[in-house]
């Protein structure tokens, strides 16, 4: 039997980080929240989804897929870390793409 955490977001770039070996994708998704007045509006999360994997980066390199605004699903794994930093142990959780699909564009955003 296989164990994994694996994550799946639907969302809008924000922004994209392409460094040398990674790429950084801000993603916007919403969610429904209740507030105290028994009313639900909706809320905006920012996730950072992390890609390795060369031929996604160069997917999302491509002008007409990494632009901000455009609807992506991603799918991944979720990878928890923990590293030193000014004598104090820091822990993060990355989600890491493993693949991805355009949902819609920016232009056909209404």
């Amino acid at each position: 039997m296989i164990n994994n955490a694996t994550f799946q977001i639907i969302g809008r770039i924000g922004s994209i980080n392409a460094q040398e070996k990674v790429t950084h994708i801000s993603v916007a998704s919403d969610r429904q929240v209740k507030g105290d007045d028994g009313k639900w509006t909706s809320t905006t999360d920012w996730n950072t989804v992390t890609v390795f994997s060369e031929p996604l980066r160069k997917r999302l390199a491509n002008a007409k897929v990494g632009k901000k605004g455009n609807q992506l699903i991603f799918q991944g794994s979720i990878q928890s870390n923990a590293y030193e930093k000014n004598g104090e142990k820091v822990y993060t959780t990355n989600l890491v793409a493993q693949d991805f699909d355009v949902l819609s564009f920016a232009k056909d955003a209404k």
